[in-house]
């Protein structure tokens, strides 16, 4: 699945740019951005489809208009928490007992494909516009769900991306993600936008989307939970990469937020580099959208795997090869 443009927006609201961003600051206003990327507010628009639209802008602004002209489009919009900024006061006072509050995106249908379409709107994008919610597999769902539109033939270019907000009461949105201490990686909370153009033309690629795979819990059968993943990496590079095609190809593996103690030392020694881009982008449910759309436009030459780690012990595996 060619990827032919990337864009991601992170906290400091700089597109497509690493930027230092404190947790306590947030969130930044992005009304500035707005005007400086559409030329007009948005003024009937709440942060979360500002910060949708921003992010995707971000990623078709680095190609001609014309790439886009008479081809069959869709929008594919992963969030896990969507309008959650909005709608959490409201659904505090309504919902005061224990045992935590309903997703803006069940509750009330807040989110439904709103966001989505104002992406469509502000792009002239004819197609199809789905909004897709699986907590932080969101993003993961929705390539897959692109990726089946794209094989099928029913799109020739599938705009796809993740976008989550800050919630202003830490607490409360660590609750909501249902981060318990010494279950995830150390990061600040976050947000962002970032999206992918895939399908279409071979020629002009940043790499390809090799494959989007979803699973129930793997059993660790003794294993570390690193070693499991190691081996999982090796597995898919052996049948990506064959033996003696993998000269020069750097291997790099990017791991979602619930992914910790990961031992760097052997997979250094099988010839893996990890990064950690969760400082530039914070925790969100779809977070992984921001590390993938990152490395398509920082990583050269390089076997990219994202691994994400449910609650439940759900997993995710998303393996790239960037030009």
């Amino acid at each position: 699945m060619p990827v032919i443009s990337a864009g991601y927006l992170g906290p400091s609201l700089t597109p497509n740019e690493d930027a230092a961003w404190e947790e306590a600051r947030l969130p930044f206003n992005p009304d500035a951005l707005v005007q400086k990327m559409m030329g007009q507010p948005m003024r009937r628009a709440g942060r979360f489809i500002k910060l949708v639209c921003l992010g995707a802008l971000a990623c078709l602004n680095r190609i001609p208009p014309e790439e886009l002209k008479e081809k069959k489009v869709g929008i594919f919009l992963a969030t896990g928490l969507g309008n959650i900024d909005e709608i959490l006061p409201f659904i505090t006072q309504v919902f005061k007992h224990e045992g935590g509050f309903p997703s803006p995106n069940q509750f009330a249908n807040s989110v439904s494909n709103a966001a989505a379409f104002f992406v469509a709107r502000v792009c002239e994008i004819k197609g199809v516009v789905l909004t897709i919610s699986q907590e932080e597999l969101s993003f993961e769902s929705a390539l897959w769900l692109a990726q089946s539109y794209l094989e099928s033939g029913e799109l020739d270019l599938a705009l796809v991306g993740g976008c989550d907000v800050f919630t202003p009461s830490v607490e409360d949105y660590r609750e909501r993600m249902n981060l318990i201490s010494g279950q995830y990686r150390v990061a600040p909370m976050g947000e962002g936008s970032s999206w992918l153009l895939v399908g279409g033309s071979e020629e002009k690629k940043l790499g390809d989307i090799l494959s989007v795979g979803i699973t129930d819990r793997v059993e660790q059968n003794g294993q570390t939970l690193s070693d499991v993943w190691l081996k999982r990496c090796e597995d898919l590079a052996a049948r990506i990469l064959p033996s003696g095609e993998d000269h020069g190809i750097n291997r790099l593996f990017l791991p979602g937020f619930r992914l910790f103690d990961l031992d760097e030392a052997s997979w250094k020694k099988r010839g893996w580099d990890i990064e950690d881009y969760l400082p530039q982008c914070g925790i969100s449910s779809t977070a992984s959208a921001f590390g993938l759309a990152r490395a398509f436009l920082t990583k050269k030459s390089a076997l990219v795997v994202h691994g994400n780690h449910h609650a439940s012990g759900r997993q995710a595996l998303v393996a790239a090869v960037t030009k």
